[in-house]
């Protein structure tokens, strides 16, 4: 019986159906169950650590009642060859509810079992960077590190607009935990300011913006399911004051 569906019908189910079925095969996780525990599928959060050679797809919706907008994005991870990552992305950035590409690339260059923590470096090119909805040039570092069973990660990147001088930073944290069998629950946060400041802003830039909430995620098979909810907090250039709201989304992923 295939791992699939010692994964789909439990160690029990499989269990009674007795023939050819050895003690690894109940124990195997599920396909994607590694990448959602390196956190490689948060909503947020940039995993720092790609554990299989292959095409990780994932995407979440939801929406953002701070900016009266959507939340979606959409990314395609190609770890083709060992320690470098292809990767591209359709999101909706500031207060759009247009999808922009981006692609990039990031490489791991230290491991945990190696080194004692996961460090991932690269870079992405935006059609429509977060600030000002120009395209940039963005530098990332991803850092993570797992304390007992507890997954923890970094991000900080920053954003060049080619066009205006436009710059931003963005960070973001997340710490996640095994809570039962392919089950993981945790708290993811993003947040991202424009870095640029002179008294030619374009009409509605952001200042920054803030999300943060719970998330879980459950991995199937080939497939993961997860959703997450929170605050969601930004404030424009233009002096207004800031805005606070909930943001809620659900997401899907798969590995190939």
């Amino acid at each position: 019986m295939s791992a699939l569906a010692v994964a789909l019908l439990g160690p029990a189910t499989v269990a009674s159906a007795g023939n050819g079925v050895t003690e690894d095969e109940l124990k195997r996780p599920s396909d994607v169950d590694p990448q959602v525990a390196a956190g490689e599928l948060l909503p947020f959060t940039v995993g720092a650590r790609h554990e299989r050679q292959g095409i990780l797809i994932g995407g979440y919706g939801g929406f953002d009642s701070a900016k009266r907008t959507p939340l979606m994005e959409g990314r395609l991870d190609a770890t083709l060859i060992e320690n470098i990552t292809l990767r591209a992305t359709m999101t909706n950035v500031g207060m759009s509810d247009v999808l922009q590409p981006s692609v990039g690339l990031l490489v791991d260059v230290l491991r945990e079992d190696r080194s004692g923590i996961d460090v991932a470096i690269g870079g992405d090119y935006e059609n429509a960077s977060w600030s000002a909805r120009v395209p940039a040039v963005v530098t990332r570092a991803a850092l993570g590190s797992t304390i007992g069973l507890t997954r923890i990660q970094a991000n900080a990147a920053f954003g060049l607009g080619v066009e205006r001088g436009e710059r931003y930073g963005d960070l973001r944290l997340s710490g996640f935990h095994p809570v039962a069998k392919q089950l993981y629950a945790g708290l993811d946060t993003r947040a991202r300011v424009d870095l640029e400041r002179d008294t030619d802003e374009p009409s509605g830039e952001l200042d920054w913006d803030v999300q943060a909430g719970p998330v879980a995620s459950l991995a199937l098979g080939r497939f993961a399911v997860s959703a997450t909810g929170g605050v969601s907090a930004w404030k424009a250039r233009s002096g207004e004051s800031a805005k606070v709201g909930a943001v809620a989304a659900v997401g899907l992923g798969a590995a190939f």
